[in-house]
């Protein structure tokens, strides 16, 4: 039988290196004859001048070969075609050759890249080799295991490629991430093979009687104390810190990783009006989380809860937003906390419980060590019960989670494999949980399991199934798309659009908008820079938190409801709490939980390059710059990116005294010709986002620094208004507009291309694959399609999963 599987194998590599030859050949004769005739006319007319072998372009079309099989040349081919059809190729400012001539080379140059690509698709496939990312990589543990937790953080993270990290040609694969794999799937099965002793406790943070807050009371303001004090049956802190009700530093330790539950009773203090308190996660790496934030009335103290995954080491703190710079004024001219009459955070009680589990042995032991009673031993852990021979259990538990873990059936051949891992873990008179989790191990950093099915051609049933649930849940199929794939109806297009339905119902599906989001529109990189305190004091963790909240809702929001991507250009609506309110100067608003707001008349906001996320993410925390706003709208939004600047091209740099505008900067930079034909595209849209600063505010005038404005205990101004900003401009197909308001306008009447761009993001995204020229035309029919239905978002992703891009390989 192996010899028949491995000359069976050897037939195929046969055919397929066959194929490929003979689709090279077949290519390169046809191609050879179609130059000739039909393209090399418009070469010799209107191109050769340039681009010959004396060319500094980077094109020489006296050596560029015919053979479209050949990557490189495809590229260069591709590139030849989407200039000239584009109307960029001869440049403005040489003879225009004849129409005719130009139709012709294009029609025969489509015809050829059309049929040189679905060629290729078909004899090598579509799309390129596979592996689940990180993220996948991290909820599949998670799902498939039932476990809590994130237990990926050791694993690289993905290398950064201008796309998404979905895209297979981008993905790398080393000995470090197959070690990474092997400890993340240790601490994956450590975390579901618990059958020690229950782990639940329920334990009071003391800070009422606490030593070390005690300490605090009373020590010198300049050393950290003198914000707080005991009051009946609690403290009450004044300043916003980190250090003093902090879960570690007053005695609470955090016995086991897992789910954990927060509660706390706590009031707003010597204040008639709202404070806002904020619970925050501190964790071993440095990072700090914002777990909650709610506004507290005066009046009876409030109790707030909530869950999070903790794991030994972290520790959680309790604060509040104070006034800033004039609190600490305050406290001194007070002589302390003891007599201060400001506002100030009340803690009443404080209670942990967990690790929390519906039961116990938790249901992850139970799913693994399917079919053995766990039994309590006296000392408290769980013992699995043997009812048949040791390795019988152990092919009874592999055996259920085997076609689940591959996300298909299993032969027994390959399930052989691993089977035979746990052999020498019984033959040593081991447990069998030991013996089930060696091959488990194995499976969960198996290329079976890492790696997508690449044959090329229709998915079948399962292979749709992964893509499917990759796609809109970013883990595994659940049941119910297994049983669909393997009664081979999934493919049935009404069967197909009740489950995208079904799954973008499901919460799990906020995992793709967070996926899909971070990086289409770089809202992963939205703390990658810290706005400069001094010129943006206003600035905060809750703020930063709203920033990329917004842009969630918002569109969830377009999904959920099915409504117009035009919406993502301009929108009378979107979501805020009363932080990211006050930020746009929204009024009325209440509460830190976010609500869908109308946005008033004669607001700047609309559409998501508005949205303050969008704004903070295309600046640097200190400075904006038109380039990287207009380039993000032109790249992002439009999928029309720039070409690259040339290498003697320095980069551009903002005066941050407020003595020159960007604007200023820029129009010197554009009297280098070469400059000046990338910069009438780019800085328009740049231009129209002038108008919001670095964290998205509202702005007439830049901010210049003001040192020595600011003292240390009166928080003065530490900024001052610079030169006015001005926000008009001018398109690259000369349509002027004074503002976001009128940019927007002009942004609409190319919603078509944003729509194009959206559809694309959304295949390449889903597949793992580029656009490809093959591709093409059912691109534009999609386009027209949603075209033709108003541009819904939700019938747009209806519509991307019918498609045969969508549902072939």
């Amino acid at each position: 039988m192996a010899q028949s599987r491995k000359s069976s194998t050897n037939d195929g590599c046969h055919r397929l290196f066959c194929t490929v030859i003979l689709f090279g050949l077949t290519i390169g004769i046809a191609n050879g004859q179609a130059f000739k005739s039909d393209i090399r006319p418009l070469i010799d007319a209107a191109c050769i001048q340039c681009h010959d072998a004396n060319t500094q372009t980077g094109l020489n079309l006296e050596k560029l070969d015919h053979d479209l099989s050949d990557p490189a040349n495809f590229r260069q081919w591709e590139r030849v075609f989407d200039r000239v059809h584009a109307g960029e190729m001869p440049p403005e400012s040489e003879d225009r050759p004849e129409s005719k001539l130009v139709d012709a080379a294009l029609d025969a140059l489509r015809t050829k890249l059309k049929a040189a690509s679905l060629s290729r698709q078909a004899a090598v496939g579509r799309v390129p080799a596979r592996r689940l990312t990180k993220l996948e990589y991290g909820y599949t543990l998670r799902d498939l295991l039932k476990i809590v937790g994130d237990v990926t953080s050791g694993i690289p993270d993905e290398v950064e490629s201008g796309t998404f990290d979905t895209v297979g040609v981008n993905q790398r694969i080393s000995a470090v991430h197959m070690q990474s794999y092997l400890q993340a799937a240790d601490e994956a099965l450590d975390r579901a093979i618990q059958l020690g002793q229950n782990p639940y406790q329920e334990q009071m943070v003391d800070f009422e009687g606490s030593a070390f807050l005690k300490s605090f009371h009373h020590k010198p303001l300049n050393l950290g104390g003198s914000v707080s004090r005991q009051i009946e049956n609690g403290v009450v802190l004044f300043r916003d810190v980190d250090y003093l009700l902090n879960s570690l530093n007053n005695g609470h330790n955090i016995p086991s990783a897992g789910s954990y539950r927060i509660a706390t009773t706590v009031g707003a203090y010597q204040t008639d009006k709202p404070l806002t308190f904020k619970l925050l996660l501190k964790q071993q790496n440095g990072s700090t989380a914002v777990l909650t934030s709610v506004d507290l009335e005066p009046g009876e103290p409030q109790e707030i809860e909530v869950e999070t995954f903790l794991r030994p080491g972290d520790a959680f703190y309790l604060t509040f937003v104070d006034g800033g710079g004039s609190v600490f004024a305050g406290l001194a001219g007070a002589g302390g906390s003891k007599t201060y009459k400001g506002p100030g955070l009340a803690v009443y009680e404080t209670k942990v419980v967990g690790p929390l589990a519906d039961e116990w042995p938790p249901r992850s032991a139970k799913l693994l060590l399917r079919g053995m009673p766990l039994k309590k031993t006296a000392g408290g852990s769980y013992k699995p019960q043997l009812s048949e021979k040791p390795d019988t259990h152990v092919r009874t538990a592999i055996e259920s989670l085997a076609s689940r873990v591959f996300r298909r059936p299993v032969g027994e051949e390959e399930l052989e494999s691993f089977l035979a891992l746990a052999d020498p873990v019984l033959a040593a008179d081991r447990s069998v949980a030991d013996a089930i989790r060696l091959p488990l191990r194995s499976i969960l950093t198996s290329p079976q399991f890492l790696m997508f099915d690449r044959t090329p051609g229709p998915l079948d049933g399962y292979a749709l199934a992964n893509r499917l649930s990759y796609f809109i849940w970013k883990t595994l199929p659940d049941k119910e798309l297994f049983d669909l794939a393997e009664k081979r109806t999934l493919a049935d297009p009404q069967v197909l659009a009740a489950q995208v339905d079904r799954m973008l119902e499901d919460e799990r599906s906020q995992r793709f908008v967070k996926d899909f989001l971070g990086q289409w529109l770089l809202l992963d990189k939205i703390n990658a820079t810290n706005p400069d305190e001094k010129l943006y004091p206003e600035y905060d963790e809750l703020l930063g938190v709203a920033l990329r909240t917004e842009p969630e809702l918002f569109f969830t929001e377009l999904i959920s409801r099915n409504l117009s991507l035009t919406n993502l250009i301009d929108s009378d609506f979107t979501f805020v709490n009363r932080r990211l309110a006050e930020h746009y100067g929204i009024k009325g608003i209440r509460g830190q939980e976010f609500q869908k707001v109308t946005l008033p008349e004669g607001s700047p906001r609309g559409g998501v390059l508005t949205q303050a996320g969008i704004l903070k993410t295309t600046a640097n925390g200190t400075t904006t710059s038109p380039v990287t706003r207009g380039n993000f709208v032109l790249t992002n939004i439009l999928g029309t990116p720039p070409s690259p600047p040339p290498p003697s091209v320095g980069s551009i740099e903002p005066d941050t005294r407020g003595k020159t505008t960007i604007r200023e900067i820029l129009a010197a930079h554009r009297d280098t010709e070469t400059c000046n034909k990338c910069h009438r595209e780019i800085d328009p849209p740049g231009f129209a986002l002038e108008s919001f600063d670095p964290i998205g505010g509202f702005r007439t005038r830049y901010r210049a620094n003001a040192s020595g404005f600011a003292t240390f205990f009166g928080g003065g101004k530490t900024y001052k208004d610079g030169k006015p900003v001005d926000s008009s401009g001018v398109t690259a197909d000369g349509e002027k507009f004074s503002g976001i308001d009128e940019f927007k306008q002009q942004l609409m009447k190319r919603k078509r291309q944003v729509a194009k761009h959206f559809i694309s993001q959304l295949i390449v995204y889903s597949t793992g694959a580029e656009i490809q020229f093959a591709d093409r035309d059912e691109l534009e029919t999609l386009v027209r399609t949603a075209d033709e239905n108003s541009f819904r978002v939700r019938d747009i992703i209806h519509s991307v999963v019918r498609s045969q891009i969508f549902r072939n390989n």
